[in-house]
């Protein structure tokens, strides 16, 4: 006989975050049967807008319900010399480790919080789980899997931390000094083309599957044991989205770098080839959400729960000449599905009560509570009333090698290329949203931009010299200036 869980007076609440997954590519998209069946029923927030541009700052946020600006550690420049963040992450701290996070405080509401987490960044380790009393961090489980030989020759560099990486930094810098300038260009490309292809083979980022299957396993597991005596909260981190992807042929290079610094040209062909694999991948997660859901209604969990489908950021596919994410916050970056659902007796409940006007993704975090607490009896559309909404960039996230394109960026023209497109990618852009109109502010490092978001939806047309006081308002009414 099945065990039921969550019968505590307060109901079930899962949110089921699909890591780096913009909303133009699940709105109206009819491939997608499971979200497309809830976004057609529940509440659906169009203009979802995430905090940040990458993952660590926009759970972050999520889960302190503050800016990403006034989080330390997770807005902090990591590209720079020393930096602490490590390649995969496991080792960086994302928050102190004394934080009250929305686990902590929906454990004072009586709930028992599960995480399930497919993401290097939000794991124990990085304390983006703070709170939680299960974790799983799925990634760190099953990352090996694919090739453990390889994963094991490659994770010694973690294990060392800091100082071992900048150990073989040092070294490989003397052992380049033997190679003769003139072929030294061509083996640094070579060989950051083959280590990228390396680490990718050795946790399976070519794969399909990146944590689908193993997460539908753990919960199993989750639920078998039952907590029928506390309402659960549940997240769960999938990444099938995220970079690499998986293409029919690997002569297609993944490393958005060799793009923004112009070594590679990123052209339509390419583009198109990166978007459609990253669809597919979405597809298959869909399919995982719907088998997700139904071991949940199998189990009891949704015999009264609310559920929320969303993301932390976008993706850009060449659009506004940029690649993949911890970009500049146009709108395929930070614009995000967000849908709320309401299920009673495994059923889902008819909204109908979609959202079209601009919401954060940290409005969830009082939402949320005020389901646990009983002030709100399901989610709807109480989270639209926003004037102002706020997405930050405070920087790129990809800065562990800082110390060693200084030593290579004199004697390689490939290296400078890349160290200097990361340079201009590591500045603060705050966009400010306010009602048909997005305001790009760069903080005096590069010009502003406003669009008129319903006349000109691609942001192309850059309107700021007709608007001037209208951005001069976004930014003070916003608390940006």
């Amino acid at each position: 006989m099945r065990k039921k869980i969550g019968k505590g007076k307060n109901k079930n609440i899962i949110v089921l975050l699909l890591d780096t997954v913009r909303a133009s590519d699940v709105y109206g998209n009819v491939s997608l049967p499971t979200m497309q069946g809830l976004s057609r029923h529940a509440t659906a927030y169009t203009k979802a807008v995430s905090p940040g541009t990458w993952t660590a700052p926009s759970h972050a946020s999520l889960f302190m319900d503050k800016r990403v600006s006034s989080i330390r550690n997770v807005s902090q420049n990591f590209f720079k010399q020393g930096t602490k963040i490590e390649p995969w992450f496991v080792k960086t701290k994302f928050l102190n480790g004394n934080e009250d996070t929305l686990a902590s405080k929906l454990s004072r509401y009586g709930y028992y919080s599960a995480l399930f987490s497919n993401n290097p960044f939000l794991t124990s380790f990085t304390n983006l789980a703070l709170g939680f009393d299960k974790v799983y961090d799925i990634w760190l489980q099953s990352n090996a899997k694919y090739n453990s030989k390889l994963a094991d020759r490659v994770s010694f560099v973690l294990k060392g931390g800091v100082e071992t990486r900048e150990h073989i930094f040092a070294v490989s810098n003397a052992i380049s000094r033997m190679i003769p300038r003139p072929f030294f260009d061509k083996a640094y490309l070579s060989l950051r083309k083959r280590l990228d292809q390396s680490v990718a083979k050795a946790d399976g980022t070519y794969k399909l599957d990146r944590g689908v299957k193993d997460t539908y396993y753990s919960l199993k597991k989750y639920l078998e044991q039952g907590h029928d005596y506390m309402p659960n909260f549940i997240f769960i981190n999938y990444i099938e989205a995220h970079e690499n992807y998986p293409l029919e042929s690997d002569r297609i290079i993944q490393d958005k770098w060799l793009y923004m610094s112009g070594i590679e040209e990123l052209d339509e062909y390419i583009s198109s080839k990166l978007h459609a694999a990253y669809l597919q991948r979405i597809r298959y997660l869909d399919k995982g959400i719907g088998n997700t859901l139904a071991l949940m209604r199998e189990h009891g969990l949704l015999d009264d729960a609310a559920v929320v489908i969303t993301s932390d950021h976008g993706q850009l596919f060449g659009e506004h000449g940029q690649l993949y994410h911890s970009m500049f916050p146009y709108r395929e970056e930070v614009e995000v599905p967000m849908i709320g659902a309401n299920f009673k007796n495994g059923k889902l409940l008819r909204a109908d009560d979609n959202v079209e006007s601009p919401t954060s993704l940290l409005s969830l975090h009082e939402s949320i509570l005020n389901l646990a607490s009983g002030k709100e009896e399901r989610l709807n559309g109480n989270m639209r009333s926003q004037k102002y909404v706020v997405s930050e960039h405070t920087g790129i996230s990809e800065g562990w090698d800082h110390t060693l394109l200084t030593m290579l960026k004199g004697r390689s023209k490939s290296a400078y290329m890349i160290y200097k497109a990361k340079k201009k990618y590591n500045i603060r852009a705050t966009t400010v949203y306010s009602g048909r109109f997005k305001l790009m502010h760069y903080f005096g490092r590069c010009a502003d931009e406003l669009y008129d978001i319903e006349e000109d939806p691609t942001e192309s047309e850059n309107i700021l010299h007709e608007r001037r006081s209208m951005a001069v308002s976004m930014l003070h009414g916003s608390g940006v200036a």
